[in-house]
């Protein structure tokens, strides 16, 4: 395992901040949001939604769809930096640092498959029922638990780290 880098961690966070800011401002505040389409395994709601945002909307989410292509290479390269770089475990523990590594690189890859897969839909005739709805929305949901994962195991490791520092300075 690499020694822990707070410029690196610093860096990756940054950009996965600009990332994240630059395609809300693309697809805007939506009602309902983007996850809830995201999640959308019927085709009656996924459709629903989408007619709900109006042309504005459904041309703002076709549009995401080249930053959010950079966006999760942005994550996935936070979530190894992170691991691997952000002191969260002691040398001896390099394979749960790997795992924790390997998080959301495949949390990017079910992004990859979820949005060809919206593509793949808003290419068809809207409002069509199709099997890549829930396909798309059960790629959604593994990268969405992936995400939630590496958060708390990243949440939990920083307040072992916490606790363990102020048990130190007593």
């Amino acid at each position: 395992m690499a020694r822990a880098s707070p410029w690196m961690t610093g860096l990756a966070s940054a950009a996965l901040l600009v990332s994240q800011a630059h395609l809300a401002l693309i697809v805007g505040v939506r009602r309902p949001n983007i996850i809830c389409l995201q999640l959308s395994f019927s085709a009656e709601r996924y459709w629903g939604i989408l007619n709900a945002w109006g042309a504005d909307g459904l041309r703002a989410y076709r549009e995401h769809f080249a930053a959010d292509a950079l966006h999760l290479c942005v994550y996935a390269l936070f979530g190894y930096v992170v691991a691997t770089r952000g002191g969260l475990f002691p040398e001896s523990a390099g394979r749960a640092a790997g795992r924790l590594a390997a998080l959301l690189p495949l949390a990017a890859l079910f992004d990859v498959a979820e949005n060809l897969l919206q593509l793949r839909l808003l290419a068809g005739p809207f409002g069509a029922p199709s099997v890549l709805i829930p396909v798309s929305a059960s790629c959604s949901l593994l990268k969405w638990g992936l995400v939630t994962f590496f958060a708390l195991w990243v949440g939990g490791r920083l307040l072992g780290k916490c606790g363990s520092a102020g048990r130190a300075a007593h």
